[in-house]
């Protein structure tokens, strides 16, 4: 049994660009599932930080 391997030589964008079009040719049911999957990587007891909101008051200079 003989295995031939080959490889394609592309440019960022172009690879950029196969990338885009295969996230946009998924379902939206399907990016749900890699979505779901990823936040399940990154927070694997389930439970996300809650996001801080702050308000900063800045004194703009009068000229």
């Amino acid at each position: 049994m003989q295995m031939i391997r080959t490889f394609q030589i592309t440019t960022r964008e172009e690879a950029a660009q196969a990338d885009r079009q295969a996230e946009w040719a998924k379902t939206p049911q399907q990016r749900l599932i890699d979505m779901e999957f990823l936040r399940a990587q990154r927070y694997p007891n389930g439970i996300a930080p809650r996001l801080q909101r702050t308000v900063e008051f800045v004194e703009l200079a009068r000229r």
